[in-house]
């Protein structure tokens, strides 16, 4: 790679590794297709080759190349015209291209009508022929970066809009019941129960001090989901959301023993996902909460984040606890809902963890899914997007 070539693609801000850039070369010419090929794929490019209109169509349809070269050579259709309908396919955003022309053909290809980016004669030198090709990535890079921005922001907005919903629905629902009960044990006290019946009033004590624990809950799950409330997606590593996610543990948790029962089982070579990291830390911070609760002190907690699909990583919290009913599935994702309802219940908390889980689970667009054997364990695991090629030419870091 020369310096020139080197210098324009910093500034286009392209990835240093080119094969993850792929450009498609449109040719009919057997010897001019490979020549091109050749030159572009000995700079590190990714090159597709194709030798008809209708297999160029066909790529890029499948292969989303970043530019297209096309060669006045095709056998089955005017350069031009194809470079014209390329354009016209809104759904292809800004597509680089390029049409190479025969010097001795006076086409339209080389007129003002033509719609391609940029007309070059076949003979062009090497160097200018990639340096056209580093500046048209950088407008498209540019382009892709707004493109990012815009959905961040609608996707920022359609979020924040549900969670507020979300977060005045929730607040409006549980707040009630607690209430009532509060309302309800003080003026029953203060009928003045006679002395004889301190059996009622110690048990109207104990619904108005359950009531207020309830509502102490409440309003510090309501002060997680603040912190996590302004979600901004961009590329996370799953590694510094787990990181992330054992800061906020320590703080919740005195004893230190209890955090060493969870094993981080990341794979190192995970591509970054398009989330929010402050929501997916505080998202696994909730899981890894509920399985410590829920789970025998002796037991191992596993954090695991693996590769689900080329374009999909799946992260998941293992436990052996008490196991979840299939009939139980649905209901404990609902606020202050829990499996074991036994007066000696052993596990403490209000049941909101999950509740609160699965809304910022919504809000960063996933789910959460739950696998599970009663008495021998559970599984929540959910699915969070790759970064895709156009995410990382696009974003600006």
């Amino acid at each position: 790679m020369t310096d020139e070539l080197s210098t324009a693609l910093h500034l286009a801000r392209v990835p240093t590794d080119l094969s993850r850039i792929t450009l498609l070369v449109a040719c009919g010419d057997r010897r001019a297709r490979g020549a091109l090929k050749r030159e572009l794929a000995d700079h590190g490019y990714h090159v597709l080759t194709t030798r008809s209109a209708e297999e160029t169509l066909r790529a890029i349809d499948s292969q989303q190349p970043h530019v297209v070269l096309l060669d006045t050579s095709l056998p089955d259709a005017d350069a031009a015209l194809l470079a014209d309908q390329l354009k016209a396919d809104d759904a292809l955003g800004f597509l680089p291209i390029i049409v190479l022309a025969d010097p001795a053909q006076n086409g339209r290809a080389s007129g003002p009508a033509c719609q391609a980016d940029v007309v070059l004669p076949r003979t062009v030198a090497s160097t200018d022929l990639l340096t056209w090709v580093a500046s048209l990535l950088r407008i498209r890079g540019q382009f892709d970066r707004l493109l990012y921005e815009n959905r961040k922001l609608a996707t920022e907005s359609q979020s924040a809009n549900w969670l507020k919903t979300e977060i005045i629905d929730t607040v409006s629902h549980e707040l009630r019941t607690p209430l009532l009960q509060v309302k309800s044990a003080v003026y029953l006290l203060s009928e003045d129960i006679a002395e004889d019946n301190q059996r009622d009033q110690a048990m109207l004590a104990h619904m108005a001090t359950q009531a207020v624990a309830r509502l102490e809950s409440v309003v510090e799950s309501m002060r997680q989901l603040a912190q996590t409330y302004d979600i901004r997606f961009g590329m996370v590593s799953v590694e510094e959301a787990a990181a992330l996610a054992m800061r906020y543990l320590e703080r919740n948790w005195a004893s230190r023993f209890a955090l060493e029962r969870i094993d981080l089982q990341i794979d190192p070579d995970l591509p970054p996902v398009l989330a929010d990291k402050r929501a997916v830390g505080r998202l696994l911070q909730l899981l890894l909460d509920n399985a410590l609760k829920f789970s025998p002190g002796d037991t191992p907690i596993t954090l695991r984040a693996d590769l689900f699909a080329p374009d999909r990583v799946w992260i998941g919290v293992e436990d052996r606890g008490i196991g979840i009913p299939s009939e139980e599935h649905e209901r404990i994702f609902q606020a202050f809902y829990q499996v074991d309802r036994s007066p000696a219940r052993r596990y403490g908390g209000a049941g909101t963890g999950l509740a609160l889980a699965l809304l910022l689970a919504r809000g960063i667009n996933t789910t959460i899914q739950l696998e599970s054997t009663p008495g021998e364990g559970s599984t929540f695991w959910f699915l969070l997007p790759v970064v895709g090629p156009d995410d990382l030419l696009a974003d600006p870091d």
